[in-house]
């Protein structure tokens, strides 16, 4: 009777196990100085990758960590020449998984794309490599596996997908036990078989009978071969797994190649094999994976080798099936971003030595998130769905397709000889990809926008390349959406100098919050103050101050934008609460709003509800919109915010009327009380005949229309006639003052008191 633990696959019995990992010792001890030599070259190559963290925090810690792994490793290597027992292997190998697991835990805290690798891969590393007993594997690697995930969340705030990828974790260390408790077993019951077979030769010569019973019982298929391959015996194990009328048909697979060629060399000259993988075909051609031991034996005078097949097909499997599940996306079926960065690196590697050109197309759907949260998630797994099939169908045989997370995909495309290759399977890929997706009774609009780089055209490692293609794709969807951009270099400059720009945008929240300043806006007919003009300025704490164009980019940044914004008008509400307070009529506020804001349909509840907290009357706040918030296809949220807006008695201004993409038609379509003309056009319309055309028929075209005027930048008194003459209403500009904290507001009134604010 066989008593194996059910839970960790090896002999129940102490003494049993113990002489079990004896007559392994030999095996384990030179495995374990193996995986010692291979960690110290390993982690030493991987030392020289850790500089390219130099100059960020992170270097602090892989160097270290790395060097630390790298040392215990060599240590290890060292202390292994004395190792006399199991138990000291066993010892030696776990002190040495905690300090990798523990080195490796803090390299991981980079949460670079090679990180989620080595967060699947070392664990397994550590299942399925390290050679201690169930306690040292499974504990190993379920302490590498937590200490992994530890360091790979920890470094950052909680994001949603932590509970999965916990998940996807424990089911990895599930599949793993599972995995080492079968290995286990069937180790042991080789190691049985091989036992039984040498007590049967023993007794051999005492009792034939006996052995043979003994042969025929085994649970193990057992075959003894002459040198040549013929078989001469075989058990009934051996019969039922591969047929008993012709068991001569057993063969190992693939015997043509040099691997399997040496592998019969071995046992035709008797050489001892233990747990040899390999495959072989049984009764009616079914394949099995297989672990094979031989061991030479003479019969009837004639050297003759035995050999015992233990079937692993179902483990084999269970491992594939796991390789699949860690490179395979669950919902669409395509690679993941694991397996999409593997193929990439080969086909970089193979590109480079052969020639010719590849592309990488970063792919993200248009307006993902308002499809997902308008119609539902289901609607949203389909499109991705309906996305992954189209790009299947869109690409060459042979170019890889991948699902890169959320909303995200990416396709390799290889073996392009020019550029109209490279257009063609743009062209098919826009074509199918832009086709609304039929959702039982609704039609839902799919549109992308795709970035394409180049290897090694635009970029010569993979980094680069795909850093590169991101760039590309930001300016696709930047560029208005729905369409293809190939990186060059103007790109990465001008996304460089935006990065700066929101790298200072979030310093300056830190380190010097945006105020406002205001600046007086004057009525040319009467010269009195009838507001103000809110501008943003971050003062820094040495007194220097960052102007709105050193962060422009920030503010149609989805978070940084409104972020900014909420600051700007929660201080501007509580600064207007106390002039109020202070029995001061400084007439309306101007405040500037960015699009990211006006795009979000919850933008006037929030306002409205500010004004409200905050006691200020609606007619006291003015905003400022460019027509840039009117372009795209979020302008129905637009319209329908600002026609909330202005029904509460919010006056709309149209700030840089003229300089973008000006039409009337917005001024019909959208509640607009007031045009502002662009100190572009104000700056030299004393010496440029054609900027005084435009201020002219500007300001025309408003008297026409009924819609009052802001000249902005007036810097002479020269410039305040012209305006006063052609009709403009407001002007604002260093003539009549800077802008200036609030708390000089009333200084600056009491300073020009002709200039008293009256409500306009």
């Amino acid at each position: 009777m066989t008593h194996l633990s059910l839970f960790t696959g090896e002999f129940l019995s102490r003494a049993q196990e113990t002489a079990f990992q004896a007559e392994r010792l030999p095996e384990s001890r030179r495995h374990a100085r193996t995986l010692f030599i291979f960690s110290v070259v390993l982690n030493a190559l991987f030392l020289l990758s850790d500089w390219r963290f130099a100059g960020t925090s992170h270097f602090w810690i892989a160097v270290p960590a790395r060097v630390a792994v790298v040392l215990w490793s060599l240590i290890c290597l060292y202390l292994s020449r004395e190792l006399d027992s199991f138990q000291k292997v066993e010892r030696l190998c776990c002190a040495w998984q905690v300090v990798t697991a523990v080195g490796v835990a803090f390299l991981v805290t980079s949460r670079s794309d090679i990180a989620l690798f080595v967060l699947l891969m070392l664990p397994l590393i550590f299942y399925l490599v390290v050679p201690t007993s169930f306690r040292g594997n499974f504990g190993g690697g379920l302490g590498c596996g937590v200490a992994l995930l530890i360091g790979y969340l920890a470094p950052a705030p909680i994001s949603a997908t932590m509970p999965g990828m916990i998940l996807a974790v424990l089911i990895l260390h599930c599949g793993m036990w599972i995995t080492i408790v079968r290995t286990n077993r069937l180790q042991r019951l080789a190691w049985m078989a091989s036992q039984a077979a040498n007590t049967a030769r023993a007794a051999l010569a005492r009792n034939g009978e006996t052995l043979e019973r003994m042969f025929m019982s085994v649970p193990i298929p057992l075959l003894v071969t002459r040198q040549d391959g013929t078989v001469v015996r075989f058990n009934n194990a051996a019969a039922r797994t591969f047929g008993s009328e012709d068991i001569s048909r057993v063969h190992l697979l693939g015997e043509g190649s040099s691997a399997q060629a040496n592998l019969r060399e071995r046992i035709a000259s008797g050489e001892p094999l233990d747990n040899q993988e390999c495959r072989i075909a049984g009764k009616d051609g079914v394949i099995h994976d297989v672990l094979l031991a031989t061991r030479s034996i003479r019969v009837d005078d004639e050297d003759c080798v035995l050999s015992s097949i233990v079937d692993i097909t179902d483990r084999k499997d269970a491992e594939r099936h796991l390789a699949h599940l860690a490179m395979t996306d669950a919902l669409t079926g395509l690679a993941n971003r694991s397996h999409f960065m593997a193929t990439l690196t080969q086909a970089a590697g193979s590109t480079g030595h052969a020639g010719g050109q590849m592309a990488v197309v970063l792919i993200d759907v248009d307006e993902f998130k308002r499809i997902n949260d308008s119609a539902g998630h289901d609607v949203g797994d389909a499109l991705l769905s309906a996305v992954a099939e189209r790009l299947r169908k869109a690409v060459r045989p042979g170019d890889l397709v991948a699902r890169m997370g959320g909303d995200e995909f990416a396709v390799l495309l290889t073996r392009l000889r020019n550029a109209s290759d490279l257009e063609v399977v743009l062209a098919r890929m826009t074509a199918q990809l832009h086709q609304p997706l039929a959702y039982g009774n609704r039609d839902v609009d799919c549109r992308v926008s795709m970035g394409v780089a180049l290897f090694p055209e635009h970029a010569g490692d993979i980094a680069e390349l795909m850093k590169f293609a991101d760039i590309a794709l930001y300016e696709a969807k930047n560029g208005g959406r729905g369409r293809a951009c190939l990186f060059e270099p103007g790109l990465l400059d001008r996304w460089q100098r935006e990065a700066r720009m929101l790298d200072r945008a979030r310093d300056a929240l830190l380190h010097a919050p945006p105020v406002p300043w205001y600046q007086p806006k004057i009525d040319l007919s009467t010269g009195a103050v009838i507001g103000f003009e809110a501008l943003l300025r971050c003062v820094r704490p040495d007194g220097s101050v960052i102007m709105p164009a050193e962060i422009a980019a920030a503010f149609e940044h989805s978070e940084l934008g409104r972020t900014i914004n909420d600051r700007m008008l929660d201080r501007v509400l509580l600064d207007c609460r106390q002039w109020q307070d202070q029995g001061m009529v400084i007439g309306h506020v101007a405040i500037n709003v960015p699009g990211v804001e006006l795009h979000d349909s919850s933008f006037p509840d929030r306002l409205l509800s500010k004004l409200e907290q905050r006691g200020v009357p609606a007619s006291g706040i003015e905003l400022e919109v460019t027509e840039s918030v009117f372009l795209g296809r979020n302008a129905e949220v637009v319209e329908r915010s600002l026609h909330q807006l202005s029904a509460a008695g919010i006056s709309i201004a149209l700030d840089d009327f003229g300089t973008g993409y000006a039409s009337l038609s917005h001024l019909k379509q959208f509640p607009i009380d007031i045009i502002k003309i662009d100190q572009r056009f104000v700056r030299d319309l004393e010496t440029d005949p054609d900027d005084a055309a435009i201020v002219r028929t500007l300001l025309n075209l408003a008297y026409s229309l009924g819609i009052r005027t802001v000249a902005e930048g007036v810097e002479n008194i020269r410039q305040v006639d012209y305006l006063r003459a052609g009709g403009c209403h407001y002007a604002q500009g260093f003539h009549f003052g800077a802008a200036v904290p609030a708390d000089a507001v009333p200084a600056l009134l009491n300073l020009f008191p002709e200039m008293q604010p009256k409500k306009a």
